[in-house]
């Protein structure tokens, strides 16, 4: 874009060959486009922003990063309990459920997870070992601190055992609700 003072009324134009080779006869500079790098938030030439927090601090770690570790804690605390029988459990963290519309259409409460036993191998099919499905939006969409997060996450895992295991969830994990005061 080109603005010339010294002719009557002014000039605009968007043309950038125009523009970068400048009005030789008015002695004016040729003006080039900004480019996206230029253009990037590049406050005072100090350069740019950094990361706010750095890695290593607890802080820069994600919610989905701290749910993570939560199953992981929990999925360690049953396999010292339960040991070969857990052996081959895959825990798998879900964002969602299937159909989560067709459940919120229903006025039915979302599942907090689900487990899949292994199946059998069949001729061209590998067997699939058994899992075990965490929800993450509706486990912390019913807690309000992180403290029942933990409690929440394994309770879910507990009971999520129990089916798969096909025993009580009390016998999963004896002192866990000991604590909790129910």
């Amino acid at each position: 874009m080109q603005f010339n003072q010294h002719e009557p009324g002014f000039r605009v134009t968007f043309n950038d060959t125009e523009a970068a080779t400048g009005d030789a006869a008015s002695g004016q500079p040729a003006v080039l486009p900004r480019s996206f790098a230029r253009r990037r938030r590049n406050r005072h030439d100090r350069g740019l922003r950094g990361a706010l927090m750095p890695a290593s601090l607890p802080a820069a770690r994600t919610r989905s990063e701290k749910f993570d570790d939560l199953v992981v804690d929990s999925a360690e605390r049953l396999r010292e309990l339960w040991g070969t029988a857990l052996e081959d459990v895959e825990y798998l963290v879900e964002e969602v459920p299937d159909n989560l519309e067709a459940i919120i259409a229903s006025k039915s409460q979302a599942p907090l997870g689900k487990y899949r036993a292994a199946s059998i191998p069949a001729p061209g099919r590998d067997a699939t070992p058994a899992a075990i499905v965490i929800y993450r939006h509706p486990v912390e969409a019913l807690c309000d601190a992180p403290w029942q997060t933990r409690e929440l996450v394994h309770e879910v895992l507990i009971e999520q055992v129990a089916g798969l295991l096909n025993i009580d969830p009390d016998t999963v994990d004896p002192l866990f609700r000991r604590f909790r005061g129910r």
